[in-house]
């Protein structure tokens, strides 16, 4: 089953908006590393190869990542019911070519997008597997170039989301340092660092960070899935040869998957996809009970892909839960201020699909702390039409909320230039 993209309709009330789409993804094309190291570094970076059809990423002939999750064909088609095309030549080059995605946002009436990693994970998890410490950082930086490239080439319309080395601190101020000098507006980070054997990420080794964040005003975002270590993110998504360990796969003892194993394959991912979107509730309810933006009060910190429509709830039980339990004056000395004031001034959360959210409940989240996205070229995302999905469900709402979900919010937080 597939949707086609139908012709370009601008709707009225969105005619003066320029959309910024800030959860899309960028698939990482065939040759990207393998085009871009020297001689000397072939047969140490991944190489895509395609076996009975289904291709992935593969390092030292074992399978390194799955090539993501692809829904777009080629034909600009929408396959629906799967959660990658394969093998990958079937999938729309606007996955990963500038000047087609620049296309295909044009087609869809969507002005600029922030970009995330697609195969290889939502942090850097899958480039802290590879054992070899020279193959690591040269895989990273690489690929970092690479989103920069892109981003230049866009001329000011892609703004991809850089990865960070942060089991090396040094490392990853210097290269948070050569990026943002270079342009670059944010990064994808893990909100569960502690699973990869690092300290959490307020405690001190995190501090440089942090602070080069706050001076910089450079965006930290959290994208669900992005803390899950690389065999239980691959075993998930069923790659031949991973076996997981953690929440993630069947071998687990004591832990339960998201959905029935009674359930066939479809159903399944429907169902842990539905509990995905909330898996970030842990991530903005520590951020929101903890002084982290007390200490770095210029923080601005993004929850992508994740959904809105359960953020009052979210927002309520801390308030309820912060009163109820947190009593003792060392406790109520560890932060300055209530958990719903540290969220409207430091988070964002955003939609896509919703019309709930979107209709009833942003006045209770707060016009100024949500964003919009398409989350292309994934499963459900919106595809075709999402300005006309976007003004249908905001139809209601005064022109000035609008325009700051859809537009200034974004601009300002990641420096766009709308003009």
């Amino acid at each position: 089953m597939t949707a086609t993209l139908p012709e370009t309709h601008t709707p009225d009330a969105l005619r003066d908006v320029k959309i910024i789409d800030c959860d899309a993804h960028l698939t990482e094309p065939a040759d990207l590393w393998t085009s871009r190291v020297p001689a000397s570094m072939q047969g140490r970076v991944p190489v895509q190869k395609t076996i009975d059809g289904i291709t992935a990423w593969y390092l030292h002939d074992e399978v390194w990542a799955s090539t993501g999750g692809n829904t777009i064909s080629t034909g600009r088609e929408k396959v629906l019911g799967a959660h990658v095309v394969q093998p990958f030549s079937n999938i729309d080059i606007s996955s990963w070519d500038t000047k087609e995605r620049l296309a295909l946002m044009d087609d869809q009436g969507i002005h600029a997008q922030i970009l995330y990693p697609n195969g290889i994970g939502f942090a850097s998890n899958h480039v802290f597997a590879i054992e070899d410490e020279v193959e690591r950082t040269t895989v990273l930086q690489v690929y970092n170039d690479f989103l920069m490239q892109t981003q230049i080439e866009s001329n000011g319309r892609l703004f991809p989301q850089a990865l960070l080395p942060i089991w090396d601190m040094d490392l990853t101020i210097k290269e948070m340092t050569r990026l943002i000098d270079k342009g670059m507006r944010g990064f994808t980070l893990s909100d569960k660092p502690e699973l990869i054997g690092l300290p959490e990420l307020p405690e001190a080794y995190f501090d440089p960070m942090w602070d080069l964040f706050n001076q910089t005003g450079a965006v930290p975002n959290f994208h669900i899935g992005a803390g899950a270590r690389r065999e239980d993110l691959e075993a998930m998504r069923g790659n031949i040869g991973q076996k997981a360990s953690g929440t993630a796969g069947p071998d687990v003892t004591g832990v339960a998957k998201p959905a029935w194993r009674s359930f066939g394959k479809q159903r399944q991912l429907a169902v842990g996809a539905t509990q995905m979107f909330m898996s970030n509730v842990r991530i903005i309810v520590n951020l929101c009970m903890s002084d982290l933006f007390d200490r770095y009060p210029n923080l601005k910190v993004v929850s992508a892909e994740s959904g809105i429509g359960w953020i009052p709830f979210i927002l309520e039980a801390m308030e309820f839960q912060f009163d109820e339990m947190v009593t003792h004056d060392h406790e109520l000395a560890a932060a300055k201020r209530r958990p719903t004031e540290y969220f409207r001034d430091h988070l964002y959360a955003m939609f896509w699909f919703e019309e709930i959210g979107a209709a009833k409940l942003l006045e209770d989240i707060g016009i100024n702390n949500v964003l919009v996205e398409t989350d292309i070229p994934h499963p459900t995302c919106l595809f075709p039409g999402p300005r006309e999905h976007f003004a249908r469900v905001m139809k209601d709402l005064p022109a000035h909320a609008v325009k700051r979900v859809l537009q200034d919010n974004a601009a300002e937080l990641y420096k766009i230039d709308i003009s």
